[in-house]
C-alpha cells in the first residue's frame, strides 16, 4: 500500500488504491486502518475517502540512509500481521481466564477490529476486542449491562496513542483496557521508559493497562493498571452496540435484558 501512495504525500482515494492493489474490502480496510494507527499514513477528504503518505515536517532533518517504500511497507506490513495474529488467542483468553479471574460470565466476547467498510463512527470508534456481560445483584435491583473493550497493540506499536484510543472507545463502554504484547519478561532500559509513560497515563485517564507474555497464556497476563469503571450515556452505548457488534450478540443482549 505504501509503494502506490505518492511520496509527495498526494491523496489517493480509497477505491482507487484498493482496485490498484487488487485486494478484497476486508484486507484493504485492516491493513489501511492498521497504517492509519501506526502513523504511517492519513486520511483525508473526498469522495469514499482517501489516504495519503505520513511526511514529516519539512523543518526535521532526517540523518543516516533514508528509508525507500519498499521498506516502510515491510515494517508496517510486519506491525499488521503481528498485531492481527494476537486477536484471536487473546479473545480466547479474555472469554475464558480473563473472565475466571475478573468473576464474570460475558455473553459474548467478539473481535470486532476487522470489519471492512462497515461505518462505526469514525476515528478510535472500533476497539479490537468487546467483552459483554449482563450482571444482576442480590441487593441491588435491575440487570446491570457490562461492556468491556480492549485495544490490542504488539509492543512494536505501543505508544501514549493507544490510552488516548482506549479512552476515546470508553466514551460507549463502562471499562476500556489497552492490552500489549510484551514477549520478553525484562525489557531493555529504553522499552521500560514506553511502558512507565503508558502506565503513567493510563492512570490518569482511568484505562487499564495489561502486558500480556503469551497472548494464549493468562499465566504470564499481568494487569498493571485497573480499569475504571465509567457509566456511559445510554445512548451512546446502544449506538455502540448496534455498530460494533453481531447481530447474534445484539440479540442475546436483548433477550438477557428482558
Amino acid at each position: 500500500m505504501l509503494i502506490h501512495l505518492p511520496e509527495d504525500g498526494a491523496a489517493v482515494s480509497n477505491r482507487t488504491l484498493q482496485q490498484t492493489l487488487g485486494w478484497d474490502h476486508d484486507r484493504y480496510w485492516a491493513i489501511r486502518d492498521a497504517l492509519v494507527d501506526v502513523g504511517l499514513v492519513m486520511r483525508g477528504r473526498g469522495r469514499g475517502g482517501t489516504v495519503r503518505r505520513y511526511l514529516e515536517p519539512a523543518a526535521t532533518e532526517i540523518t543516516g540512509s533514508p528509508l525507500d517504500a519498499s521498506s516502510l511497507a515491510d515494517e508496517a506490513e510486519c506491525v499488521i500481521q503481528s498485531e492481527l495474529s494476537l486477536y484471536a488467542p487473546m479473545r480466547e483468553v479474555i472469554a475464558g481466564d480473563w473472565a475466571k479471574d475478573h468473576r464474570t460470565d460475558p455473553l459474548a466476547v467478539e473481535i470486532t477490529a476487522q470489519q471492512g467498510r462497515r461505518a462505526t463512527g469514525g476515528i478510535w470508534s472500533r476497539p479490537d476486542i468487546v467483552s459483554v456481560e449482563v450482571r444482576t445483584f442480590e441487593f441491588v435491583p435491575g440487570k446491570h449491562l457490562e461492556v468491556v473493550t480492549f485495544e490490542v497493540k504488539p509492543f512494536s506499536a505501543l505508544s501514549v496513542q493507544a490510552i488516548y484510543e482506549a479512552l476515546a472507545h470508553r466514551r460507549s463502554a463502562t471499562r476500556s483496557y489497552v492490552l500489549v504484547h510484551l514477549p520478553r519478561p525484562e525489557s531493555a532500559e529504553a522499552e521500560d521508559v514506553i511502558i512507565a509513560d503508558v502506565e503513567e497515563e493510563a492512570r490518569s485517564q482511568g484505562v487499564g493497562f495489561v502486558a500480556a507474555g503469551d497472548p494464549s497464556d493468562y499465566e504470564t497476563w499481568e494487569e498493571r493498571v485497573e480499569a475504571r469503571r465509567v457509566e456511559p450515556d445510554p445512548e451512546r452505548l446502544d449506538a455502540f452496540i448496534s455498530k460494533q457488534l453481531s447481530e447474534k450478540t445484539r440479540r442475546m443482549i436483548s433477550k438477557r435484558l428482558r
